[in-house]
């Protein structure tokens, strides 16, 4: 018996071969589909998929066998990983390399073998798909091709294993740090809020106080100190709505009459909007979620709008999976460059609104936030004569019930 040579990149081969995670695992039904397809293929009783470790040939998948692994001097698989081509052994018994191979004397009485090497990229063998028989044979030009496509098949199956694997580790370090900067915010968010509440409030106080008689330098310095607090305790509460988005969630569902949500936009945004209404009597949702989503996007319509007096439409209407409210304005609108980007947590076009106001690029965020947590969306456009369209899709309350009724079984 002549044991098979190293390969000549060994350790890069075991490294490659480790890379992959697969040895000592489980069965798995593509790999033994493949290895009874290639028996199918070749007339053999027995295949194999054989990879190559330090002292070991281990089977991830065998026809025919009961082992599952053998002494790496034994294995015929490692000298077919020395090869660039499909390996054949026609008669092991008149082999001077096999012929007093325990594998050929012993009760497995091998006498045929022609494995095709397992390569990774770079051209590595991790090991091979192999048919076997008791009877010597020849070994046709076919089933040769046969085999290398089979081949090339189970290596895509061992691609796809470690790029799934690599996909679970990443989402799994992007979950941990994004549950760290979520315990950060939140204690962050928690520690500055009240301070910065309280700066506010008694600068605004030592300003109104008409006893001091402070400077006009000393007063700009405290309005100016104001501006920031009031920036800073804006931008807080904005942080702590997104890092809570779930709360908005918790609402139940309602019937909701629309004509005194209308009333009250018209009277808060009377001086600033002309706004037109399409809406059917009433809507099954979250009071307190629909009255954001709409006030939200009204409000930025007249923060930014050049015009004293903003135009606005507001259609809601009902379709199969839900219902679809569509806010058009004949503001700026966005830029067409920005708009992919304007809903992402912290974007503005603009550090300040018309009125002077600190712009935090918060709102909108939270908006999608909370509307994809139960399969909403919220999609942004130009309109066609300018302005923005905000296409907003809410969930048919079907489908929310469902998400609650299975949202409070899993806590049980």
């Amino acid at each position: 018996m002549i044991p098979a040579k190293k390969h000549e990149q060994e350790a890069a081969r075991l490294a490659a071969l480790d890379s992959y995670n697969i040895l000592d695992s489980l069965a798995e039904q593509d790999y033994d589909d493949l290895v009874n397809l290639a028996s199918k293929i070749c007339g053999t009783p027995m295949s194999i998929i054989s990879l190559i470790d330090t002292d070991r040939q281990w089977f991830k998948a065998k026809k025919g066998l009961e082992a599952e692994e053998t002494h790496r001097d034994l294995a015929f698989c490692a000298h077919a990983i020395l090869q660039d081509e499909v390996f054949v052994v026609e008669d092991a018994k008149k082999d001077e390399r096999f012929w007093d191979n325990p594998l050929v004397t012993g009760p497995l009485n091998l006498g045929f073998y022609a494995g095709v090497p397992l390569l990774d990229k770079e051209g590595l063998p991790l090991g091979t798909l192999c048919v076997l028989d008791e009877t010597p044979r020849t070994f046709s030009a076919e089933e040769k091709q046969a085999l290398e496509i089979l081949g090339r098949q189970v290596m895509r199956l061992f691609e796809l294993r470690k790029k799934q694997r690599e996909v679970e580790e990443a989402l799994a370090k992007e979950q941990k740090r994004h549950a760290e900067l979520e315990r950060f915010a939140r204690v962050a968010l928690k520690d500055l809020r009240t301070p910065m509440r309280n700066i506010a409030s008694v600068t605004r106080l030592l300003l109104s106080d008409g006893k001091l008689a402070l400077p006009d330098t000393k007063r700009q310095m405290m309005e100016k100190v104001l501006q920031s607090a009031d920036r800073l305790k804006s931008m807080l509460e904005g942080l702590w709505n997104y890092n809570h988005a779930d709360k908005y969630l918790e609402e139940d569902l309602k019937d909701i009459p629309l004509l005194p949500i209308q009333q009250h936009f018209q009277l808060a945004y009377g001086q600033k909007a002309h706004l037109e209404w399409n809406m059917p009597p009433s809507l099954y949702y979250r009071p307190k979620l629909f009255k954001l989503l709409v006030d939200e996007v009204i409000d930025n319509s007249c923060r930014f709008a050049q015009q004293d007096v903003v135009w606005i439409n507001i259609n809601l209407s009902e379709t199969s999976r839900g219902y679809h409210l569509k806010i058009t304005d004949n503001g700026v609108g966005i830029a067409a460059e920005a708009l992919p980007q304007a809903k992402e947590l912290f974007f503005s076009e603009k550090d300040k609104d018309k009125n002077g106001q600190p712009c935090h690029g918060i709102g909108l965020a939270l908006l999608e936030k909370v509307l994809q947590k139960e399969g909403g969306s919220i999609q942004l456009s130009e309109a066609s004569k300018g302005g923005l369209i905000v296409d907003i899709k809410i969930p048919h309350p079907d489908i929310l019930a469902e998400l609650g009724a299975s949202a409070k079984s899993d806590q049980f």
